[in-house]
């Protein structure tokens, strides 16, 4: 097993509060990506934003934990392979069950 290099206390704590700021703001923008910003004539198409816009934005807020709070970021790329690839998979099935679903 090969050893990690790991920042400094200073800097992960850095990192952790920038992090979670922008989780805050990111969560922030999920709440106004729920409300009525759409015009109600969109129809089935503004539904449909409003849970892809959700679903960007839950998936930019998953990247950031899963890269810094589970330190993923030290890790082997071989190891983020494994990571990243079901992530991705699963934002490819939610996207497609938004636009295919019933």
């Amino acid at each position: 097993m090969e050893h990690h290099d790991h920042p400094s206390y200073e800097v992960m704590t850095k990192q952790y509060i920038k992090v979670f700021t922008w989780l805050f703001i990111f969560t922030a923008l999920t709440v106004l990506a729920a409300m009525d910003w759409v015009p109600h004539s969109w129809g089935e198409i503004g539904s449909t934003l409003h849970i892809t816009v959700g679903l960007i934005i839950a998936f930019a807020k998953a990247i950031m934990v899963v890269y810094i709070f589970m330190h993923i970021k030290f890790d082997n790329k071989f190891l983020r392979a494994f990571i990243y690839v079901p992530l991705f998979l699963f934002s490819v099935l939610s996207f497609a069950l938004n636009f295919l679903g019933p």
